[in-house]
């Protein structure tokens, strides 16, 4: 998308105004002159009257004028416009696809009171120059004689391409403020301020563009954007549009438009919660106008807080001011154990690719952005490239294909996914670590050694079955702390919660049990109390569950779960239904739920569970 289309995107015009538009078009082509707006979006170059080397310049797919010269030379065009009666805005874009030279140059003629520079009086922009002190100069012509009124940023355009937009603010006092920027955008800097007091304008005059090339730069001046209005009475004020922490200590924040110096320089003007108060000093630099660093004592700014700075006072040179409060955290790079691998599938389905899950058992904000992903067996790893932050708490499952997993594993709008490269994964077994390296400093924040007799005892086919970390504090080699995940879950909890988490027991607690989350249901599809729950919570993972469900006589109704193998906490579902697909008739059921451990332990509930049906 080039940069007309951005601001087109950005800048819809209703259906009226379009409509204005084109009766004001009718009107131009009507009279001999108008008000200058031209943004080439019709391709057209004829819009306006124009005069001089026509046939040297075109409309390009961009939408921009280019210049499209058969040969080395000179050309220049022109078209008679009207002055606004008030001070005067001109705004534009010019891009030369070169660095400038006295060979290689342009001019732009804001004002000429006819199109001969020999004799004319008026004001243009020389762009270009030979050396590389290119900067944009104004200069005035009286009766053809030029003098240069002011020159803006020094190398401003002297590299290749040499590109801006600007924006000229011409009072009739005399007074000239021209703003600039030089990355194409609309994030204006002031550039270049000048008097003259014996400015005259006639109520029409001449716009042009001049172009001198050699023969390989016959096709690299371009304009665009082109418009004279009336200054308009600023009324937004400035704003913070970023905000970077810069270390524990110190907060950059970028403005929407240059603030007064003397707001910007104000400590007061800025308020850090948390304790952190105003900032100890502030840099500024009149070179960078819209940037300004807050300077606070050394570990104001903690990782793992949540911050709100409040901005109030600062003001632009119209004397606009707001107040922001800005929220923000402070994310770090990991120390050894913040991360840690909690989740693991070297064997996926036919389509899908390996993922491994971290958890931030940190209270930190931890950056992902560069962390090493590395396979020891194979001398194989990959660098993570993203901004994502990951929060205390959060999970991330990282995979080369992460909408594979979201459909797969039908996980919840919560999980969070990384879509990266992994090295590649043994199926039986490799060392797999997390490293972040620094200034060529390598830490390992976790590693595992995984082999594929980690899994279930009693599953037979792993394919597409992930082994998940039963304690974020055990440790993260020990063979008891992992397990492979729930049948409920489809054998993977990518990006949250494992189905085999397991808490702490509070004392004095039952760590085991299994009940229903409702004594009656009414299955009939109106969406309440259509089934019920069989609630569980265990102390350890891998019990099978076998639940048969039977009527008030003891005849059996349903096998509700055949080996089935449970994660520490979920829930089997009846939805009053029996082993033909028919709805129970009404009555008591009784649900009994046997629990085995491949350790022996064997576990058995009974819960009573009555059909209903409304009237």
């Amino acid at each position: 998308m080039n940069r007309k289309d951005i601001v087109s995107a950005s800048m819809p015009r209703p259906l009226k105004a379009r409509y204005f538009g084109l009766f004001w078009l009718m009107f131009c082509y009507t009279s001999a002159w108008c008000q200058l707006n031209l943004n080439f979006n019709s391709g057209n170059l004829n819009e306006v009257t124009w005069s001089g080397n026509t046939s040297h310049f075109k409309i390009n797919t961009e939408g921009q004028l280019q210049l499209n010269a058969p040969a080395a030379g000179e050309s220049s065009i022109f078209t008679k416009f009207k002055v606004p009666a008030d001070s005067i805005q001109v705004d534009m874009y010019f891009k030369l696809q070169f660095a400038p030279s006295n060979d290689n140059y342009g001019k732009i003629y804001l004002f000429m009171d006819n199109t001969l520079e020999i004799n004319s009086s008026g004001y243009y922009l020389r762009l270009g120059e030979n050396g590389s002190n290119d900067a944009i100069q104004v200069w005035k012509l009286d009766n053809g004689t030029p003098t240069l009124m002011a020159s803006g940023r020094m190398a401003g355009i002297s590299a290749d391409p040499a590109d801006a937009r600007i924006t000229v603010k011409i009072y009739r006092n005399g007074l000239w403020l021209l703003s600039t920027d030089y990355a194409g955008g609309f994030l204006f800097e002031e550039d270049l301020v000048f008097s003259d007091p014996q400015m005259t304008l006639r109520d029409s005059m001449y716009f042009g563009i001049y172009c001198k090339y050699t023969s390989s730069r016959t096709d690299k001046f371009f304009y665009d954007d082109i418009s004279y209005k009336t200054v308009e009475k600023d009324t937004v004020p400035p704003a913070v549009l970023k905000t970077e922490i810069i270390s524990d200590s110190s907060i950059k924040l970028t403005f929407s438009e240059v603030p007064s110096e003397a707001s910007v320089k104000n400590v007061s003007n800025y308020v850090l919660d948390n304790g952190g108060g105003s900032p100890q000093t502030i840099t500024y630099s009149t070179s960078m106008p819209t940037m300004v660093l807050l300077n606070f004592a050394p570990q104001t700014i903690v990782s793992g807080r949540y911050y709100r700075l409040t901005v109030n006072g600062i003001k632009d040179k119209a004397g606009n001011d707001r107040r922001q409060d800005i929220s923000f955290v402070f994310p770090v790079k990991p120390a050894a154990g913040d991360l840690i691998i909690n989740e693991l599938l070297t064997d996926p389905y036919t389509g899908g690719e390996d993922f491994v899950e971290l958890y931030n058992h940190s209270q930190k904000f931890i950056k992902m952005d560069s962390l090493i992903v590395r396979n020891a067996q194979k001398n194989e790893e990959k660098m993570l490239l993203t901004d994502m932050v990951l929060y205390p708490g959060q999970y991330v499952a990282i995979s080369k294909n992460t909408a594979f997993l979201a459909s797969t594993y039908n996980t919840p709008d919560t999980a969070r996914f990384l879509t990266a490269t992994l090295p590649s994964l043994n199926v039986d077994g490799a060392n797999i670590s997390i490293i972040s390296r620094h200034a060529g400093i390598s830490t390992t924040i976790d590693s595992f050694e995984y082999d594929e007799s980690m899994h279930f005892i009693l599953i037979d086919e792993t394919k597409g079955v992930s082994i998940e970390r039963l304690k974020f504090s055990g440790l993260t080699n020990d063979p008891a702390n992992w397990h492979s995940a729930a049948t409920q879950v489809n054998y993977a909890t990518p990006g949250y919660l494992n189905s085999n988490h397991t808490l702490p027991v509070t004392p004095g607690s039952d760590p085991n049990s299994l009940s229903p989350d409702r004594k009656i249901i009414t299955p009939d599809g109106d969406g309440t109390d259509d089934f019920v729950l069989l609630n569980y919570k265990l102390e350890k993972a891998g019990y099978l569950a076998t639940a048969k469900i039977f009527d008030s006589e003891g005849f059996p109704v349903l096998d509700l779960a055949n080996n089935y193998l449970l994660g520490t906490e979920g829930a089997l579902r009846w939805d009053g239904q029996d082993g033909e697909g028919n709805y129970a008739k009404m009555g008591p059921y009784i649900i009994l739920t046997r629990l085995l451990h491949p350790d022996g332990d064997v576990k058995e509930f009974r819960n009573l569970v009555v059909v209903a049906q409304k009237f």
